[in-house]
């Protein structure tokens, strides 16, 4: 599985990708600038972290913590691809077609 499939399981076009056309269809598909979608990211990554810690404030063992981890990656990336990416599933799939050489590869 890539790592594109993990953060964005809401979008089956990009489930198969790596981070680098990820970033390439976020890009393409939204007309962002490459500063706006690195804001977005450390945005993100904030989110991540506030679940991450937050599971360890719960003090529940290591599996609590394990837990926290794995709900912080995972839930605010699917549900921000969910709603950036979920209605432009047409453009995506316009943009892998345009792009064909680069996400075939």
């Amino acid at each position: 599985m890539k790592i594109a499939g993990l953060f964005a399981m809401s979008v089956p076009e990009v489930k198969r990708m790596t981070f680098a056309q990820l970033v390439s269809i976020w890009g393409g598909c939204t007309q962002w600038s490459r500063n706006k979608i690195l804001f977005h990211l450390v945005l993100l990554l904030g989110c991540c972290s506030l679940i991450f810690n937050l599971t360890m404030r719960l003090g529940g063992g290591i599996f609590m913590d394990l837990a926290g981890l794995v709900l912080g990656l995972l839930l605010p990336a699917n549900i921000y691809f969910g709603a950036v990416l979920g209605s432009r599933r047409p453009q995506i799939r316009r943009f892998i077609e345009e792009h064909w050489a680069e996400f075939n590869a």
